[in-house]
């Protein structure tokens, strides 16, 4: 008796998250913009977090960073002006005639047009900027993304494919502000480490001449009361000679003390 045959299910799709979805156009608009790619072979806006988007590109070499990092601010820069998704149904042949010349070189299909029997088609298009045959759901306006930064690219040249990996983040990471805590942590430390002494000097003091002034002082004061020199005042020289000593070095100086 022969097995009856099971027919493999066809996997379901996975759902997209309108955030990262909404994502792939403004990162497909930069794309277009930076390297002229306007056909998208596949994208996966199933993470909220995360996304990709893969376009077709005949280019022999995988973008150098500094192009990665304009793509990057591009995307970026589309998410701050805050432009709106406009989304609306129409008929195939008027969405066809409708965006025959393209928004930004890009026409309303990808790789893989949609199967000539459907006649109804949803088009999202952010001005200028991109426009795609696409049914899923989006955000209201790129302002809503946050923030894009770009992870990763495979370039598969064999099949003239680029892939781009990005994050969707609150907000991109102020590298000003981060330099200047940087800078303001390191001298809260050095504060902290000051040498000083009860001539109220300190390793901030770089001006030799006062520095020296003050050895002479303390010499003199103790010569003139006690014509000794004690270990106090040995000990606070040597103290006042150190910093002596660090300040020739900040100063670029050689010093043998």
């Amino acid at each position: 008796m022969t097995e009856p045959q099971t027919v493999p299910k066809t996997p379901t799709p996975k759902a997209r998250e309108p955030s990262s979805d909404s994502a792939c156009h403004v990162v497909k608009g930069a794309l277009v913009t930076v390297l002229n790619t306007p056909i998208t072979i596949s994208v996966d806006c199933s993470n909220a977090k995360k996304g990709r988007i893969a376009v077709e590109y005949h280019g022999t070499e995988k973008p150098k960073e500094d192009i990665v990092k304009k793509i990057q601010d591009e995307a970026n820069r589309i998410i701050k002006e805050n432009i709106p998704f406009h989304t609306q149904k129409m008929s195939r042949k008027e969405a066809e005639e409708k965006y025959k010349s393209g928004v930004n070189n890009t026409f309303i299909y990808d790789k893989f047009p949609v199967p000539e029997a459907i006649q109804e088609i949803t088009v999202v298009e952010l001005k200028d900027w991109n426009v795609n045959c696409c049914a899923h759901s989006h955000l209201k306006s790129t302002g809503e993304i946050g923030a894009i930064s770009i992870t990763g690219i495979n370039h598969r040249a064999s099949k003239n494919e680029l892939e781009f990996r990005f994050d969707i983040l609150a907000s991109l990471p102020d590298n000003n502000n981060n330099n200047n805590n940087n800078k303001d942590k390191k001298q809260t430390t050095n504060n902290s480490k000051v040498e000083s002494t009860e001539s109220g000097l300190s390793s901030k003091d770089t001006n030799i001449q006062h520095i020296s002034q003050e050895i002479y002082n303390i010499i003199s004061r103790d010569i003139n009361s006690n014509q000794v020199m004690t270990d106090k005042t040995r000990s606070e020289i040597e103290s006042i000679l150190t910093i002596l000593k660090n300040a020739s070095y900040s100063k670029g100086l050689s010093s043998k003390i």
